[in-house]
């Protein structure tokens, strides 16, 4: 009976993961590139590459010739779509396994003592989703091990990923330059 509650519960997870990739990381950048007048396959595209290069994707937007607002919901709304899907897969494992449920018991009694990363700790959601190659990946598991608030944790995140997008923006558009 137990195996059953385990497969049920990681197929409810598969599903909520899914849908917010298909639905947030996938369906609405396709929407708005719809809207915009761009082909559905160009926004595909678009958001492959943003998979693959996160925030720094928004030069490839850029020689896509896409809108600027298009490029920076696009990215968000994959963001956001990414972050979710991350902390149902990590919920999935905490609701699992008696092991990982043990091992977050831990984590957080060692969080309880240092009270100013338990309370503050989601703010570096911010600064850790600019690490190029991880940020939007690993910030959401970070802040399901530090059992940070998800909703601060993913806006966070969400955030601190659009103003690397943007700055990537507006060096691809030539607006800034770096001088070495």
């Amino acid at each position: 009976m137990e195996q059953f509650r385990i497969i049920a519960i990681i197929l409810r997870q598969m599903f909520k993961s899914l849908a917010y990739i298909i639905v947030l990381a996938i369906g609405v950048p396709i929407l708005i590139g719809l809207a915009a007048g761009i082909p559905a396959g160009v926004m595909l595209g678009f958001v492959s590459s943003t998979a693959l290069l996160q925030a720094t994707a928004s030069p490839v937007g850029v020689g896509l010739d896409l809108p600027p607002a298009v490029i920076l919901a696009a990215m968000t709304s994959f963001a956001l779509g990414m972050t979710l899907a991350i902390f149902e897969i990590c919920d999935t494992f905490a609701k699992t396994s008696e092991r990982v449920q043990q091992w977050l018991e831990k984590v957080e009694k060692k969080m309880q003592k240092v009270t100013i990363i338990h309370k503050y700790g989601v703010i570096s959601c911010m600064f850790i989703s600019w690490i190029p190659g991880l940020g939007l990946y690993s910030t959401p598991v970070i802040a399901w091990l530090f059992r940070w608030n998800r909703i601060p944790a993913a806006i966070f995140t969400v955030f601190g990923f659009f103003l690397v997008a943007l700055a990537f923006l507006l060096l691809a558009e030539g607006v800034i330059q770096v001088v070495l």
